[in-house]
Parts: structure tokens; C-alpha cells; sequence
């Protein structure tokens, strides 16, 4: 009979498999989706929409409140030119109220055609899809760990030991795109992969040990 660690092993890894088979699911739907809007957006030409507008705002500062030595605005006109177009704000300042003083904003979007944002619409819509991608194969190899884990009598087995040495390898992409997507901020996420490869690897090292002792008895 196996002793009460490994059933409770085997538990976690059986739960583990129906819960990665649902995260599968939701990543092949996300890769078939985010691939078809790929492949519609590339389809539609780049002169058949066209994006214009304008937009106001009031910016209220209670400078009783808040020093003008900590908050400055810069009054003017400034035209942007992303995407080959013209973008420009103007700010002015308004009347003062018993709330503190206006500052009027007015944006005008000149003319944005789709086809000068084609190209980092389908960075984003095949991009995300790779990014499914990479989380798919993180998560069959996963799947594989638990499915080792859910019929093991040690989980210093061979097989539990190498499908946790796959599933280590699978993260290091994912780790990859957290840091290039993120910046910085996915600097955290990449070291707990890290952290995570850095278990494996030690966890790896006690099997080896548990297997020459086995070997020595």
C-alpha cells in the first residue's frame, strides 16, 4: 500500500491534469483566434478605413491645494506624428472657478488610414498568438509532469524527474516573452521561472543521490 505523501502526490497530480486541460483549451482557442484575426486584418486593405476625430477635455487643479511648483502645465500647441499622420494638442488655460483652474485640452486626429497601422496591428494579433503558442507547449509538458506525478510510487522516479526537466525547459521561452512584452515589470515574472528551473535542477541533483543510495543498498 502506498504511503499517505505519495497518494497525496498522486491526488495533486491527477487534479493538476484536469486543470491544465482547461488552461489548454482556452490557449488553442486564443491561438485559432488571435491567427483568424491575423489573417482578416492582412486581408483588409490599407485605404478602406480611415480615423478621424477630435476630442476636448478640462483639466481642473485646486492650486490651494496642490503648489504649482509640483504640478506645471505647459500651455501651448504641440503636433505629433505617429503613424504618418498628424496629431495635435493645444491646451489653454480657462477661467478660474471655485474648484480651482481650467485647463482646456483639445485634441484633433488629422487622418489615420489603417494601412499606416497594419503593420503593428499584425505584430500585436500574431504576436499574441505565439504567445499562446509558447504557453501551449509550457502547458503539455506540464501535463506530462502531472500525469507522472499521478501514477508514481516516488517522485524521484526517472520518468517524474525528466518530464519535470522538460517542463523547466518549456518555461524558458515563456520567461523570454515576459520580459520582452513586459519590460521591467516582467523581470519579476522571469525570476520566478528562474527560481522555479533553479528548484528543478536541485531536485534533480536529490534523485540522482536517492538513486547511487538505492544502487549502494
Amino acid at each position: 500500500m502506498k504511503d499517505q505523501t505519495i497518494r497525496n502526490i498522486n491526488d495533486l497530480g491527477k487534479v493538476s491534469r484536469i486543470i491544465i486541460i482547461f488552461f489548454k483549451v482556452f490557449a488553442i482557442v486564443g491561438i485559432v483566434c488571435f491567427l483568424f484575426g491575423g489573417i482578416v486584418a492582412a486581408a483588409i486593405p490599407g485605404d478602406s478605413i480611415t480615423f478621424k476625430g477630435t476630442s476636448k477635455a478640462d483639466i481642473i487643479i485646486d492650486y490651494d491645494k496642490l503648489p504649482k511648483s509640483m504640478v506645471s502645465v505647459d500651455k501651448g500647441s504641440e503636433t505629433f506624428h505617429p503613424f504618418g499622420t498628424d496629431i495635435s494638442i493645444s491646451v489653454t488655460e480657462g477661467d478660474e472657478t471655485d474648484d480651482g483652474t481650467v485647463y482646456n485640452m483639445d485634441a484633433n486626429i488629422k487622418e489615420i488610414k489603417y494601412g499606416d497601422i497594419k503593420p503593428l496591428a499584425l505584430l500585436c494579433l500574431f504576436g499574441i498568438a505565439v504567445f499562446c503558442a509558447v504557453i501551449l507547449v509550457a502547458l503539455i509538458f506540464g501535463q506530462k509532469l502531472a500525469k507522472a506525478l499521478s501514477v508514481c510510487d516516488s517522485p524521484f522516479e526517472e520518468n517524474v524527474v525528466k518530464a519535470m526537466a522538460n517542463f523547466g525547459k518549456s518555461l524558458i521561452p515563456l520567461a523570454v516573452f515576459f520580459v520582452i512584452i513586459n519590460g521591467l515589470s516582467g523581470i519579476g515574472t522571469a525570476l520566478t521561472i528562474l527560481i522555479v528551473l533553479l528548484f528543478i535542477q536541485i531536485f534533480k541533483y536529490g534523485a540522482k543521490l536517492q538513486k547511487e543510495s538505492d544502487e549502494t543498498l
